[in-house]
């Protein structure tokens, strides 16, 4: 009588899963104590980066054709009420130069290469998350430039005499850095395994 109990005693939509008197007696009973991790606060910030990045002496630019921004090797520290934040900005900038020029009847042409510039440029910042202490975690939702908010100055011309061009030693950039961040705990929390699991 007391094996048709404990089978009696298995909610309905549970016994659906098992077809033998031996998989009910694998069923979790009683209570049981995890760890999950508990969203502590979230919050971003914004760095403004500016940076005069020079190009090489035989290669200055007349054009900028594009700029590939990324931002990487992160490190955070959480803080009391605070969470600390030292990264890279990584920009490969793409541009046109000047090598020389041609004469096709009344149109004066001029013709270069391609090359490109890769720079580091390190940044420190901190984010203000009320109810964070060392020892909690941290989860980066996002990481990035912000779009559509950036100047690019090239400066300190070299006159190219013929096709009437100029060309530039350097580039001054401003962009905005944006960080999203959450704060994690990890708390206990007590589950009831006895009861059906609905997970997928």
């Amino acid at each position: 009588m007391s094996e048709v109990k404990k089978i009696s005693a298995v909610p309905e939509c549970c016994k659906v899963q098992y077809s033998h008197e031996e998989d009910y007696k694998k069923l979790p009973v009683g209570k049981k104590c995890i760890k999950v991790p508990e969203v502590v606060g979230r919050n971003s910030t914004q760095v403004l980066i500016e940076a005069v990045i020079p190009f090489p002496d035989l290669y200055p630019a007349i054009e900028i054709k594009d700029i590939k921004k990324e931002v990487t090797d992160l490190i955070v520290h959480v803080c009391k009420n605070k969470v600390l934040i030292n990264g890279v900005l990584h920009k490969n900038i793409n541009y046109k130069t000047f090598e020389g020029e041609c004469k096709c009847g009344k149109l004066d042409t001029f013709f270069g290469d391609v090359k490109h510039v890769g720079v580091d440029i390190p940044f420190a910042a901190y984010i203000e998350v009320p109810g964070a202490k060392p020892g909690d975690k941290y989860q980066i939702e996002f990481a990035g430039v912000e779009d559509d908010c950036e100047i690019d100055i090239l400066e300190d011309p070299v006159p190219v005499v013929k096709c009437s061009m100029r060309a530039y030693r350097k580039l001054r950039e401003k962009v905005i850095v944006k960080i999203d961040l959450k704060v994690l705990r990890d708390v206990q929390i007590t589950v009831h395994p006895d009861e059906c699991n609905i997970c997928p």
